[in-house]
């Protein structure tokens, strides 16, 4: 009898020892443990794994939140006055912004001066620029002047048009020497009988 219980007594023994080694491994496998946790977002909450057991949002995981910011540039404008450059590349002149019409141009001495003329094809308008000497002038710029007598880097400038002639007081021409030779001038102011006219141009000579 004493025996009977004895074997009884550790087949219960056993059975428990199992029982709660089970429980204990159990436990172990359906729980995971948080880690403490830094995101670059928020962070509201810890854990090495975003919610793994399925626990509500007050249980302790974290979330994240991406803000991108808008970044406005503003930019500013200059304004200011642009001044075309003046053609060099052919005979061409213009009087108070119209062109003239295939123009033709000539260089030669007179009265021991050297003329460049310019000839709209209608003959008006024309250009006329004066420079000292008997020979073509040679490189540089020449300023323009409304004295009968020149020397040096000086010249008459003066145009005609349909209402007479008028001359320049300002300005100034800058001759390139070659072949051909090129005077070339840019808002060049003329007055007198013929009115007031802004000329520009380029005459290959």
């Amino acid at each position: 009898m004493k025996k009977t219980i004895f074997t009884f007594c550790s087949i219960a023994t056993v059975c428990c020892a199992i029982f709660f080694a089970c429980a204990k491994d159990d436990n172990s496998i359906t729980h995971v443990g948080y880690v403490s946790q830094t995101s670059g977002g928020s962070t509201s909450g810890t854990g090495s794994n975003p919610n793994p057991n399925g626990l509500p949002s007050n249980s302790g995981y974290g979330s994240t939140t991406a803000t991108t910011a808008a970044t406005t540039t503003s930019g500013t404008t200059t304004s200011g006055t642009t001044t075309a450059p003046t053609n060099t590349t052919s005979t061409n002149f213009s009087v108070d912004g119209a062109a003239a019409s295939n123009p033709t141009s000539n260089g030669l001495t007179q009265l021991g001066q050297y003329y460049v003329t310019c000839f709209d094809a209608s003959n008006t308008p024309n250009i006329q620029i004066t420079f000292p000497g008997t020979t073509a002038p040679p490189s540089g710029s020449y300023n323009i002047t409304s004295s009968g007598t020149i020397a040096g880097t000086q010249c008459n400038f003066q145009v005609t048009t349909s209402a007479g002639t008028s001359a320049a007081s300002s300005g100034t021409v800058i001759v390139t020497a070659g072949t051909p030779n090129t005077a070339a001038f840019s808002g060049i102011v003329c007055s007198g009988a013929g009115g007031t006219h802004t000329v520009t141009g380029a005459i290959k000579y």
